[in-house]
Protein backbone atom coordinates (compact mmCIF):
# COMPACT_ATOMS: atom_id res chain seq x y z
CA UNK A 1 0.00 0.00 0.00
CA UNK A 2 1.70 3.39 -1.33
CA UNK A 3 1.55 6.26 1.48
CA UNK A 4 -1.33 8.09 -0.39
CA UNK A 5 -3.71 4.93 -0.19
CA UNK A 6 -2.08 4.87 3.86
CA UNK A 7 -3.01 8.41 4.23
CA UNK A 8 -7.07 7.59 2.93
CA UNK A 9 -7.53 4.68 5.04
CA UNK A 10 -6.12 6.91 8.44
CA UNK A 11 -8.61 9.84 7.10
CA UNK A 12 -11.61 7.32 6.70
CA UNK A 13 -11.34 6.20 10.42
CA UNK A 14 -10.94 9.54 11.48
CA UNK A 15 -14.26 10.95 13.60
CA UNK A 16 -16.35 13.14 10.96
CA UNK A 17 -16.53 15.87 13.23
CA UNK A 18 -17.68 19.80 12.20
CA UNK A 19 -16.72 22.84 13.60
CA UNK A 20 -20.64 23.66 14.61
CA UNK A 21 -20.13 20.87 17.13
CA UNK A 22 -17.30 21.60 18.54
CA UNK A 23 -18.80 25.52 19.21
CA UNK A 24 -21.54 23.66 20.74
CA UNK A 25 -19.79 21.62 22.74
CA UNK A 26 -17.31 24.64 24.04
CA UNK A 27 -20.72 26.46 24.32
CA UNK A 28 -21.97 23.93 27.15
CA UNK A 29 -18.52 23.18 28.80
CA UNK A 30 -18.65 27.27 29.44
CA UNK A 31 -22.29 27.78 30.72
CA UNK A 32 -22.87 23.81 32.01
CA UNK A 33 -26.26 25.07 30.87
CA UNK A 34 -27.91 22.98 27.89
CA UNK A 35 -30.47 26.35 28.03
CA UNK A 36 -28.11 29.08 28.68
CA UNK A 37 -25.42 27.40 26.31
CA UNK A 38 -28.67 27.21 23.38
CA UNK A 39 -29.62 30.84 24.00
CA UNK A 40 -25.82 31.41 23.80
CA UNK A 41 -25.35 30.06 20.07
CA UNK A 42 -28.67 31.78 19.08
CA UNK A 43 -30.24 28.23 18.19
CA UNK A 44 -33.20 26.06 20.25
CA UNK A 45 -32.15 23.89 22.93
CA UNK A 46 -33.12 19.88 21.02
CA UNK A 47 -31.27 20.94 18.52
CA UNK A 48 -27.77 21.54 20.51
CA UNK A 49 -28.26 18.58 22.53
CA UNK A 50 -28.58 16.24 19.76
CA UNK A 51 -25.56 17.81 18.04
CA UNK A 52 -23.57 17.24 21.30
CA UNK A 53 -24.95 13.88 21.49
CA UNK A 54 -23.67 12.90 17.87
CA UNK A 55 -20.25 14.41 18.73
CA UNK A 56 -19.70 12.06 21.74
CA UNK A 57 -21.21 8.95 19.56
CA UNK A 58 -18.69 10.17 16.74
CA UNK A 59 -15.86 10.49 19.63
CA UNK A 60 -17.74 6.92 21.00
CA UNK A 61 -16.68 8.23 24.92
CA UNK A 62 -19.47 10.61 27.04
CA UNK A 63 -18.18 14.32 27.39
CA UNK A 64 -20.58 15.35 29.95
CA UNK A 65 -21.82 13.56 32.91
CA UNK A 66 -26.00 14.28 33.21
CA UNK A 67 -28.54 14.75 35.96
CA UNK A 68 -31.42 16.83 36.41
CA UNK A 69 -30.38 19.41 38.15
CA UNK A 70 -27.03 19.64 36.44
CA UNK A 71 -24.15 18.51 34.21
CA UNK A 72 -20.64 18.33 34.35
CA UNK A 73 -17.05 17.12 32.17
CA UNK A 74 -16.07 13.87 32.56
CA UNK A 75 -12.12 13.23 32.49
CA UNK A 76 -12.79 12.60 28.71
CA UNK A 77 -14.34 16.04 28.23
CA UNK A 78 -11.91 17.93 30.23
CA UNK A 79 -9.38 16.32 27.84
CA UNK A 80 -11.44 17.17 25.00
CA UNK A 81 -12.01 20.95 25.60
CA UNK A 82 -8.53 22.03 25.02
CA UNK A 83 -8.24 20.49 21.75
CA UNK A 84 -11.76 21.53 20.93
CA UNK A 85 -10.29 25.34 21.61
CA UNK A 86 -6.90 24.91 20.14
CA UNK A 87 -8.96 23.78 17.09
CA UNK A 88 -11.44 26.67 17.04
CA UNK A 89 -8.37 29.14 17.78
CA UNK A 90 -6.40 27.96 14.88
CA UNK A 91 -9.22 28.07 12.52
CA UNK A 92 -9.83 31.30 13.04
CA UNK A 93 -6.28 32.43 12.76
CA UNK A 94 -6.19 30.83 9.70
CA UNK A 95 -9.34 32.54 8.55
CA UNK A 96 -8.01 35.72 9.30
CA UNK A 97 -4.63 35.10 8.03
CA UNK A 98 -6.23 33.96 4.08
CA UNK A 99 -8.16 37.03 4.39
CA UNK A 100 -5.26 39.40 5.07
CA UNK A 101 -3.36 37.83 2.50
CA UNK A 102 -6.33 38.27 -0.16
CA UNK A 103 -6.16 41.88 1.10
CA UNK A 104 -2.56 42.25 0.77
CA UNK A 105 -2.06 42.94 4.02
CA UNK A 106 0.06 39.49 4.88
CA UNK A 107 2.47 37.23 2.73
CA UNK A 108 5.50 37.55 1.24
CA UNK A 109 6.80 39.87 -1.18
CA UNK A 110 9.90 39.10 -2.77
CA UNK A 111 12.05 41.83 -4.39
CA UNK A 112 15.65 41.87 -6.67
CA UNK A 113 17.50 44.60 -6.26
CA UNK A 114 20.64 46.13 -7.97
CA UNK A 115 23.85 46.78 -5.71
CA UNK A 116 23.11 50.71 -6.35
CA UNK A 117 19.40 50.99 -5.00
CA UNK A 118 20.74 49.86 -1.46
CA UNK A 119 21.77 53.55 -1.21
CA UNK A 120 18.87 54.96 -2.77
CA UNK A 121 15.47 53.97 -2.46
CA UNK A 122 15.80 50.63 0.12
CA UNK A 123 16.18 52.22 3.12
CA UNK A 124 13.35 54.63 3.44
CA UNK A 125 11.01 52.58 1.10
CA UNK A 126 11.58 49.71 2.83
CA UNK A 127 11.13 51.45 6.46
CA UNK A 128 8.41 53.16 5.34
CA UNK A 129 6.42 49.82 4.34
CA UNK A 130 7.21 47.70 7.33
CA UNK A 131 5.85 50.35 9.64
CA UNK A 132 2.95 50.30 7.41
CA UNK A 133 2.35 46.96 6.74
CA UNK A 134 4.40 44.70 9.87
CA UNK A 135 2.26 41.44 8.77
CA UNK A 136 4.03 41.75 5.04
CA UNK A 137 7.45 39.18 4.69
CA UNK A 138 9.92 41.05 2.65
CA UNK A 139 12.27 39.02 1.37
CA UNK A 140 15.32 41.26 -0.58
CA UNK A 141 17.48 39.75 -2.99
CA UNK A 142 20.85 41.45 -4.57
CA UNK A 143 20.55 40.29 -8.62
CA UNK A 144 21.46 42.09 -11.89
CA UNK A 145 19.19 43.63 -14.19
CA UNK A 146 19.10 40.96 -16.17
CA UNK A 147 18.66 38.43 -13.31
CA UNK A 148 15.62 40.61 -12.33
CA UNK A 149 13.76 40.50 -15.89
CA UNK A 150 14.39 36.60 -15.87
CA UNK A 151 12.77 36.28 -12.26
CA UNK A 152 10.13 38.62 -13.34
CA UNK A 153 9.28 36.35 -16.17
CA UNK A 154 9.49 33.36 -14.63
CA UNK A 155 7.48 34.82 -11.38
CA UNK A 156 10.58 34.20 -9.53
CA UNK A 157 10.34 37.82 -7.91
CA UNK A 158 7.43 40.59 -7.60
CA UNK A 159 9.47 43.31 -8.05
CA UNK A 160 12.53 44.43 -9.58
CA UNK A 161 14.84 48.06 -8.56
CA UNK A 162 16.84 48.31 -11.33
CA UNK A 163 18.30 50.89 -13.62
CA UNK A 164 16.33 52.57 -16.52
CA UNK A 165 15.40 53.11 -19.23
CA UNK A 166 13.48 49.93 -19.06
CA UNK A 167 11.52 49.30 -22.40
CA UNK A 168 9.72 45.10 -22.03
CA UNK A 169 6.78 44.52 -23.40
CA UNK A 170 5.78 41.85 -20.66
CA UNK A 171 7.10 44.76 -17.71
CA UNK A 172 5.39 47.59 -16.11
CA UNK A 173 7.52 50.77 -15.21
CA UNK A 174 7.73 53.05 -12.11
CA UNK A 175 10.69 55.54 -12.32
CA UNK A 176 11.45 56.31 -8.70
CA UNK A 177 14.17 59.13 -9.18
CA UNK A 178 16.52 60.46 -11.96
CA UNK A 179 20.37 61.01 -10.78
CA UNK A 180 23.36 61.98 -13.23
CA UNK A 181 26.12 60.02 -13.67
CA UNK A 182 30.22 60.70 -12.55
CA UNK A 183 33.05 59.67 -13.62
CA UNK A 184 34.75 57.13 -11.26
CA UNK A 185 38.72 56.39 -11.50
CA UNK A 186 41.42 54.83 -8.91
CA UNK A 187 43.37 56.55 -6.19
CA UNK A 188 46.29 56.18 -7.88
CA UNK A 189 45.55 57.50 -11.29
CA UNK A 190 46.63 60.88 -12.35
CA UNK A 191 42.92 62.34 -12.48
CA UNK A 192 41.87 61.37 -9.09
CA UNK A 193 43.39 64.58 -7.35
CA UNK A 194 41.17 66.55 -9.96
CA UNK A 195 37.67 68.07 -8.24
CA UNK A 196 36.04 67.77 -12.06
CA UNK A 197 37.18 66.47 -15.35
CA UNK A 198 36.05 66.85 -18.97
CA UNK A 199 34.97 64.64 -22.07
CA UNK A 200 38.44 65.25 -23.34
CA UNK A 201 39.68 63.67 -20.01
CA UNK A 202 37.64 60.45 -20.85
CA UNK A 203 37.91 60.02 -24.46
CA UNK A 204 41.04 58.31 -24.27
CA UNK A 205 41.22 56.72 -21.53
CA UNK A 206 40.54 52.48 -21.20
CA UNK A 207 36.64 52.20 -20.07
CA UNK A 208 34.96 49.53 -18.33
CA UNK A 209 30.76 49.54 -18.76
CA UNK A 210 28.23 47.42 -18.37
CA UNK A 211 27.24 44.52 -20.79
CA UNK A 212 25.15 46.08 -22.99
CA UNK A 213 23.03 42.62 -23.36
CA UNK A 214 22.24 43.23 -19.43
CA UNK A 215 20.63 46.11 -20.23
CA UNK A 216 21.07 48.56 -23.42
CA UNK A 217 19.29 51.15 -22.52
CA UNK A 218 21.21 52.01 -19.29
CA UNK A 219 25.28 50.60 -21.22
CA UNK A 220 24.55 53.45 -23.74
CA UNK A 221 23.42 56.10 -21.03
CA UNK A 222 26.84 55.18 -19.18
CA UNK A 223 28.51 56.92 -21.95
CA UNK A 224 25.90 58.52 -23.86
CA UNK A 225 27.79 62.06 -23.75
CA UNK A 226 31.04 60.27 -25.49
CA UNK A 227 28.14 58.28 -27.85
CA UNK A 228 26.66 62.00 -28.86
CA UNK A 229 29.61 63.29 -29.98
CA UNK A 230 30.48 60.47 -32.03
CA UNK A 231 33.70 59.49 -30.19
CA UNK A 232 34.43 55.86 -30.56
CA UNK A 233 35.24 54.24 -26.82
CA UNK A 234 38.01 52.63 -25.81
CA UNK A 235 36.33 49.87 -23.50
CA UNK A 236 38.77 47.29 -22.12
CA UNK A 237 36.22 45.21 -19.64
CA UNK A 238 32.51 44.45 -19.86
CA UNK A 239 31.25 43.59 -17.09
CA UNK A 240 27.60 42.10 -15.71
CA UNK A 241 27.16 44.15 -12.18
CA UNK A 242 28.12 47.28 -10.24
CA UNK A 243 30.53 45.63 -8.17
CA UNK A 244 32.75 44.25 -10.45
CA UNK A 245 32.38 47.31 -12.58
CA UNK A 246 34.08 49.06 -9.08
CA UNK A 247 36.55 46.21 -8.07
CA UNK A 248 38.33 46.70 -11.49
CA UNK A 249 38.27 50.54 -11.49
CA UNK A 250 39.64 50.11 -8.17
CA UNK A 251 42.24 47.67 -9.74
CA UNK A 252 43.33 50.87 -12.02
CA UNK A 253 42.14 48.41 -14.80
CA UNK A 254 40.33 51.22 -16.59
CA UNK A 255 37.94 54.10 -15.63
CA UNK A 256 33.94 54.39 -15.75
CA UNK A 257 30.96 56.07 -15.36
CA UNK A 258 28.54 55.09 -12.06
CA UNK A 259 25.20 56.92 -10.47
CA UNK A 260 26.10 59.78 -8.22
CA UNK A 261 24.31 57.83 -5.62
CA UNK A 262 27.39 55.92 -5.52
CA UNK A 263 30.65 58.21 -4.69
CA UNK A 264 29.93 56.75 -1.41
CA UNK A 265 31.34 53.17 -1.97
CA UNK A 266 34.94 52.53 -1.82
CA UNK A 267 36.42 56.28 -1.01
CA UNK A 268 39.35 54.80 -0.08
CA UNK A 269 40.07 53.25 -3.60
CA UNK A 270 38.26 55.65 -5.93
CA UNK A 271 37.63 59.13 -6.68
CA UNK A 272 34.16 60.25 -8.36
CA UNK A 273 34.22 62.94 -10.44
CA UNK A 274 31.61 65.53 -12.16
CA UNK A 275 31.57 65.77 -15.83
CA UNK A 276 32.07 69.63 -16.81
CA UNK A 277 29.72 69.25 -19.86
CA UNK A 278 26.06 68.42 -19.68
CA UNK A 279 26.04 65.64 -17.54
CA UNK A 280 23.79 62.30 -18.69
CA UNK A 281 21.69 60.75 -16.11
CA UNK A 282 20.04 57.38 -15.09
CA UNK A 283 16.59 56.48 -14.12
CA UNK A 284 16.44 54.10 -10.82
CA UNK A 285 13.03 52.29 -11.36
CA UNK A 286 10.11 49.78 -10.23
CA UNK A 287 9.46 46.98 -12.69
CA UNK A 288 6.82 43.97 -12.39
CA UNK A 289 4.96 41.84 -14.79
CA UNK A 290 2.07 42.82 -16.32
CA UNK A 291 -0.01 39.77 -15.21
CA UNK A 292 1.26 40.34 -11.65
CA UNK A 293 -1.14 38.19 -9.41
CA UNK A 294 0.76 39.28 -6.23
CA UNK A 295 -1.46 40.52 -3.37
CA UNK A 296 0.84 42.50 -1.45
CA UNK A 297 2.88 44.31 -4.56
CA UNK A 298 -0.08 46.96 -4.84
CA UNK A 299 0.57 48.05 -1.06
CA UNK A 300 4.20 48.36 -2.04
CA UNK A 301 3.36 50.36 -5.44
CA UNK A 302 1.12 52.61 -3.60
CA UNK A 303 3.90 53.94 -1.25
CA UNK A 304 6.25 54.22 -4.13
CA UNK A 305 4.15 56.53 -6.02
CA UNK A 306 3.64 58.22 -2.57
CA UNK A 307 7.28 58.14 -2.53
CA UNK A 308 8.16 59.84 -5.43
CA UNK A 309 6.53 63.44 -4.66
CA UNK A 310 9.39 63.54 -1.90
CA UNK A 311 12.89 61.21 -3.53
CA UNK A 312 15.65 60.82 -0.82
CA UNK A 313 18.49 63.13 -1.19
CA UNK A 314 21.03 62.08 -3.40
CA UNK A 315 24.44 62.25 -2.22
Amino acid sequence: MDSSNRRTEVYSKLPRIELRQLRYFLAVAEEMNFTRAAEKMGIAQPPLSQQILTLEQQLKVQLFKRSRRSISLTPEGEAFIVYARRIINNTQIAAELVQAIERGEEGPLTIGAIFSSIYTLIPPLFEIFAKRHPQVRLHLREMTIGQQIEGLREDRIDLGILRGPMVDPELDVLTMMEEPFVVVVSKTHPLAERTEVSVADVVTEPLIRVIPSVNRNYSRQMFSVLYDLGIPLNIVHEVADTHTLLGLVAAGLGMSMVPRSLSTIHTGQLRYLPLKETTPTTLLQLAWHKNSESRTLPKFLQIAREFITAPPPIL
